[in-house]
């Protein structure tokens, strides 16, 4: 039983880590419902318009996600191995590269808006309302990708508690603005989705601000130094790029099987798809233990394989994966309660309150299933074993999710919640094939040694 439950010390430890990150989250996903609920307040055209028009920014986040997991990757290593120049050097590749996938989605959205918009919907009014939301909504990219950059650092050495109160900033200015702009508050103008947009921008340009004069002040590490991003690291940015290309790759194809299985909802029944968009925020609640736990898995795991403490790093994975299906196991049974409670705050028809509360049903069920697969890809990518992430997450999402998904939609007269419910059981096969990847031990490796790289 000692390989899967730690001490007194070791639950301790994780929770130090584990809590400000999850507090954190549940902030963000908390007012991102209220958010939700002030969207669906104004119909389930704004709602479902807000969320067609957001699978391109899913993509962009999913690139990002690849970007700096594998820049999390080598600096909790190498701050394990107490390396924090190296830290600095790969936060500096992280901070450019980020900003090139910004402007790159940012040229995409305002060259050909209308036709990315086509390829998730092909109701006019739907689009219509969504390049609405765009044309704000578009300010956000460059200010999250430079954010986001720096919180990942910050969360692969254990710097926890400051990214809590850039949290709570962020989202009170987001949700401040969402009540003034969207029903024109305070002297404010109706402005709908695209007060919705404004306030998103606004906020995330704070956070920006806030996270630049963490870096400014230096007391956290890291720094800002323009020096160090117009001279990077070449040797290092090779030994990224080697994991970055799987991860990233994987993140996209991940988030391109998502929008694959969004079409074909939206083939069984585009009325109920703005419930989709309900469940998806909600969950984000439910999921505020993974990024706790992706946290606990960087440092309890990824500082030891930096210090070349293997064994350890090994007895530590076992004791985080029982730890956190446990916690699923608690938080799915929650949701199951409280699902008619939060599908009767908004206002949309009864049909699509039924579908809510089936849906998040579902995943509440399935819950504990997708922390146990999540905590072993955080496992496989701590140790560097981008490719086994790759196969197990977007290989298999493909081989199962978007190809029952698929030929259930266009073959088959089905109901959507019959699909979706189909769909989501494909993580319990996915779990074998995690469990195979985790067995066979490949992640358990030091890379910071004469700067080897695992493949």
């Amino acid at each position: 039983m000692r390989k899967f439950f730690g001490n007194k010390a070791f639950y301790k430890a994780t929770l130090a880590i584990a809590l400000p990150i999850m507090a954190q989250q549940f902030v963000t996903s908390f007012v991102n419902l209220i958010d939700n609920i002030m969207i669906g307040s104004v119909g389930s055209l704004a709602l479902t318009s807000v969320t067609v028009a957001n699978r391109v920014y899913l993509i962009f986040n999913s690139t990002m996600f690849g970007i700096c997991g594998a820049a999390g990757i080598f600096i909790a290593q190498y701050y394990g191995a107490k390396n924090k120049e190296k830290c600095q050097k790969i936060l500096n590749i992280n901070l450019v590269c980020g900003f090139l996938v910004a402007a790159l989605f940012v040229f995409a959205l305002l060259i050909v808006p209308r036709q990315l918009m086509e390829i998730f919907s092909s109701q006019p009014v739907v689009i219509e309302e969504s390049l609405k939301y765009l044309q704000y909504a578009v300010l956000t990219y460059v200010p999250f990708a430079f954010s986001f950059s720096i919180m990942m650092a910050l969360r692969a050495v254990g710097i926890n508690k400051i990214q809590l109160l850039v949290g709570v900033i962020t989202v009170a200015t987001n949700t401040t603005l969402n009540y003034m702009l969207i029903f024109g508050h305070f002297g404010f103008p109706v402005l709908g989705v695209q007060g919705a947009a404004i306030a998103t921008a606004i906020a995330r340009f704070v956070e920006m601000f806030i996270y630049m004069v963490i870096l400014l002040r230096k007391k956290h590490m890291f720094h800002f130094s323009i020096h160090g991003l117009l001279h990077l690291d070449m040797s290092l940015i090779c030994s990224m790029v080697r994991k970055a290309i799987p991860l990233t790759v994987n993140e996209i194809l991940y988030s391109l099987g998502l929008t694959m299985i969004f079409l074909s909802y939206m083939r069984c029944d585009e009325s109920l798809i703005s419930g989709i968009s309900v469940v998806d925020t909600v969950m984000q609640i439910a999921y505020i233990v993974f990024g706790g736990l992706s946290s606990a898995i960087s440092i309890l795991i990824g500082n030891r394989l930096g210090a070349n403490e293997i064994e350890e790093a090994k007895t530590n994975s076992y004791r985080l994966l029982t730890f956190g299906v446990m916690i699923g196991i608690v938080m799915g049974t929650t949701l199951i309660f409280v699902a008619p409670v939060i599908a009767s705050f908004y206002n949309v028809e009864d049909i699509i309150k039924q579908t809510i509360v089936s849906l998040l049903s579902i995943k509440s069920i399935l819950l504990p299933i997708y922390v146990y697969n999540v905590c072993i890809f955080f496992t496989l990518r701590a140790g560097g074993d981008t490719f086994s992430t790759m196969l197990m997450d977007s290989g298999f999402l493909w081989c199962a999710g978007v190809l029952l998904s698929t030929l259930l939609s266009v073959f088959l007269d089905i109901p959507l919640v019959m699909l979706y419910a189909i769909v989501e059981s494909c993580d319990l096969l996915k779990l074998f094939v995690a469990t195979y990847f985790f067995k066979k031990g490949r992640w358990a490796k030091n890379m910071t040694i004469s700067h080897e790289v695992v493949y």
